[in-house]
């Protein structure tokens, strides 16, 4: 049998411009439809909200002086876990998304080996997180992704994200305005690690950008398409 003709697909060279193309192309159509804890039905979130948002954050991420520095994501699947990674990778720093299911030690382990700066997580890992921090040498910034849920001791992403507008409001373009490398080591991942210690591997905006246009040519998507996000966010 053979295989079906490759599709054309709008070339991207990294996920910065990934998501400047999709903006031009749906704008205000939905890019996700989100359910935040305690509520019972889907919120629509606009390719042009991700797109301020992502804009937002990396500029405040920027302004806590991450830029090129290593930022740990780590949590369940939500909105707010899509925006920090698309924040990092988008000109503020290098991510290293780990695994909210890991225990502390582990988790420790991972972010001391990744030389880590900062670390956005959720409520869901608080717990964890605060247990490891005093041992966590290279770690500057604890950013909770739901604001109390490190008892308002740290910036939460919510309110990175009110000060990233602010400053781009007053013309701060540091982050928006900035150079993407294709070739460079931008993502960091730790493989599950079943038969030994995780090995890490460093994956560029051109890895990432040829893996989704292939995947895109062998399969039709249309904006009508829903994707329900299953596995773990941060597997590749």
């Amino acid at each position: 049998m053979k295989n079906p003709p490759r599709k054309v697909v709008r070339k991207i060279n990294n996920l910065k411009e990934m998501l400047a193309s999709s903006v031009a192309l749906y704008g205000d159509k939905p890019a996700f439809l989100s359910k935040p804890k305690g509520r019972h039905n889907y919120s629509p979130i606009s390719f042009n909200q991700l797109s301020a948002d992502v804009n937002a954050l990396g500029t405040a991420l920027i302004d806590l002086d991450l830029r090129r520095k290593k930022i740990v994501i780590i949590g369940e699947n939500r909105y707010e876990w899509s925006v920090s990674y698309l924040a990092c990778v988008g000109g503020a720093g290098v991510v290293v998304p780990l695994d909210k299911e890991l225990p502390p030690h582990e988790i420790a382990g991972l972010i001391m080996r990744s030389q880590a700066t900062a670390i956005i997580f959720s409520a869901d890992v608080a717990k964890k997180i605060l247990e490891i921090a005093p041992a966590l040498k290279t770690v500057e910034h604890l950013i909770p992704m739901d604001s109390g849920a490190a008892n308002g001791s740290f910036k939460s992403v919510s309110e990175l994200l009110q000060k990233g507008r602010l400053l781009v409001e007053k013309g701060d373009t540091r982050f928006i305005n900035a150079p993407i490398d294709n070739e460079a080591a931008s993502i960091l991942l730790f493989t599950s690690g079943t038969t030994d210690f995780s090995k890490a591997v460093m994956l560029s905006h051109r890895n990432i950008s040829s893996n989704l246009m292939a995947q895109c040519s062998m399969l039709e998507i249309v904006p009508d398409d829903i994707f329900l996000s299953v596995l773990p966010i941060h597997h590749t």
